[in-house]
């Protein structure tokens, strides 16, 4: 029952950020930005500063949500089913390779959650910055795959450009905010 309710709150969280990506961010990046071939990634992508937190913090548990946040998005955008499952598998597996490789050099298993064992003597923050990174090169390549001519092109580091400022910004929005996150949790306990 833990891990369904912390699916749920990953979808939630994934949903407002695609919302808030697709509604404000990428509106003022259209208005400001003449369109080009590299509008399909954004210089920066919240979502993906959401995707890295709850990969770190769930682990495989939260390939899922992820995965169903983007093809919801998608298909709410009016693309195909089969773009959305394009999409959202294309992003379960960035984020599942920092995953999978951070979790091989810690002898652990592979989709465990990375803020537990081996691993916790490493700050949050910067597992959050190791998984945005790795996981954005991963994400830039695909998209470069899929929406160019060449693999190693402007695509690939504006998803990485974009990805990792949202990693940052979203951590820089926790760190404001967590003295009053701390004082709401110890008010719940």
């Amino acid at each position: 029952m833990r891990i369904l309710s912390q699916q749920l709150i990953i979808l939630a969280l994934m949903l407002t950020a695609l919302l808030i990506q697709f509604q404000i961010i990428w509106k003022i990046e259209s208005s400001l930005l003449e369109y080009s071939p590299l509008a399909v990634a954004s210089l920066m992508f919240i979502p993906h500063g959401i995707r890295a937190i709850a990969v770190v913090l769930g682990g495989a548990s939260a390939l899922a949500p992820i995965f169903l946040a983007h093809l919801i998005a998608d298909l709410a955008m009016g693309l195909s089913v089969t773009a959305g499952v394009i999409s959202g598998v294309a992003t379960a597996v960035a984020m599942a390779v920092p995953l999978v490789l951070i979790n091989y050099l810690s002898h652990k298993p592979a989709f465990s959650p990375l803020a537990l064992g081996k691993t916790e003597n490493l700050s949050l923050f910067r597992l959050v910055i190791v998984v945005g990174a790795i996981s954005s090169l991963v994400n830039g390549a695909i998209g470069a795959v899929r929406y160019s001519t060449s693999p190693l092109d402007l695509v690939a580091l504006k998803y990485f450009i974009g990805d990792m400022l949202g990693v940052i910004v979203v951590l820089l929005l926790l760190l404001a905010v967590k003295r009053r996150l701390m004082e709401i949790g110890k008010r719940l306990v």
